[in-house]
């Protein structure tokens, strides 16, 4: 296959985000979001809701750091874990619209190196985005040690750590299995890398957090500017004790940032998800009617590129719901679109706990759709 490098600048274009002056459904959330932290026990808890275009409301509860008496705050930052994979999904998707890559392009035709197992070759960008490619779960516990910077350094060693497992057999032939991957994420992140120059930081910079205005998106964990606990911190629980704070450069290796990486605000959150909503209409700027069709079009295990596709919904009216969850072990997020609704829900919080974390955010999410078709006059 002969691929066509394209280089061309990022555009901004104006994203359709109004505000909505309906206070009911801000007061609504704002009950259920403060019902929900208080019986969980979580650290703290956010959540933010948009319909049709319009930015609904959003609502938290909660302390940056457990025992400090410092509040969350509407415009805090908040580590959204293995949501990043539907984001680098859409600026993998941005590229193929333009030329640079082809779904169908492979592993073997951008990593020519000969250390890249022949059974590794034919695994497609594609199959990668779906866990279909033949990676395991996990990069070996060791990468964990690895925190290189931001720059050539990052992007060589994780091209070399993605090199050292192509260079062993695949879990299962590409195309044939489904193991859910953050190996793979990544696999399809340096081929975007190598194809195109660039590191995956700054493509998802130029490719959505720019496009989208999603100012407050970033990389890791969300840090302070003057160290005096401006955002949240994550928090690691265990059976013996409670929520303890961790620094905030506390993280995943960046080597696997491809597949769980991102922060962003509340609201910046709801705005990507509303993007997602706009393409489901062939309303978005971002890519076209086609594409987003594609990402949203379950395969194997009911996973589409970064997003599962849920039906066992009757809160939601039984309409086909999307939606992913992650976390790095400090902090969780979930986020939820329902394209026939034309709803979507991202709730976050900074505490590692997952079992309460999952079940208050799927708690605030069914209420609120409730809530909503319900109340369809708001």
């Amino acid at each position: 296959m002969t691929l066509m490098v394209v280089m061309t600048l990022s555009m901004t274009f104006s994203v359709t985000f109004a505000q909505t002056t309906d206070n009911r459904i801000a007061e609504e959330l704002q009950a259920i979001v403060s019902e929900e932290h208080a019986d969980s026990g979580l650290v703290s808890l956010g959540a933010a809701i948009s319909q049709n275009r319009v930015h609904l409301a959003t609502a938290v509860s909660g302390e940056r750091e457990t025992g400090s008496g410092v509040p969350v705050s509407v415009d805090d930052k908040w580590h959204i874990g293995s949501v990043t994979k539907s984001m680098t999904a859409t600026m993998i998707a941005r590229l193929v619209e333009r030329g640079v890559l082809q779904w169908d392009t492979t592993v073997g035709d951008i990593l020519t190196d000969s250390r890249v197992r022949p059974e590794w070759r034919d695994a497609t960008l594609s199959q990668l985005l779906n866990h279909i490619g033949g990676a395991k779960t996990d990069f070996p516990w060791r990468i964990q040690s690895l925190h290189p910077e931001e720059g050539a350094e990052r992007d060589a060693l994780r091209k070399e750590e993605v090199l050292k497992i192509l260079e062993k057999s695949p879990s299962y032939q590409p195309g044939t299995d489904f193991e859910y991957s953050n190996v793979g994420y990544t696999i399809a992140a340096v081929l975007a890398t190598t194809q195109t120059g660039k590191s995956w930081e700054d493509l998802m910079r130029e490719e959505v957090f720019q496009p989208l205005r999603l100012s407050s998106g970033g990389l890791g964990p969300p840090v302070d500017e003057n160290e005096t606990m401006e955002q949240p911190r994550g928090h690691k629980t265990t059976w013996f004790r409670g929520p303890r704070a961790v620094t905030t450069d506390t993280d995943n290796s960046p080597i696997m940032g491809p597949a769980g990486m991102i922060h962003m605000s509340l609201e910046d959150l709801s705005a990507y998800a509303n993007e997602h909503l706009l393409g489901s209409q062939g309303e978005s700027e971002l890519l076209s009617a086609q594409t987003f069709e594609r990402l949203h079009e379950p395969g194997m295990e009911d996973y589409t590129y970064g997003w599962i596709l849920a039906l066992n919904n009757s809160w939601a009216n039984e309409h086909q719901v999307l939606y992913h969850n992650g976390s790095n072990g400090f902090w969780f997020a979930l986020l939820v679109i329902i394209p026939e609704l034309q709803i979507s829900i991202a709730v976050t919080t900074n505490d590692g706990d997952l079992r309460p974390a999952r079940k208050s955010a799927w708690n605030i999410v069914r209420h609120m759709t409730a809530f909503l078709i319900e109340n369809p006059d708001i």
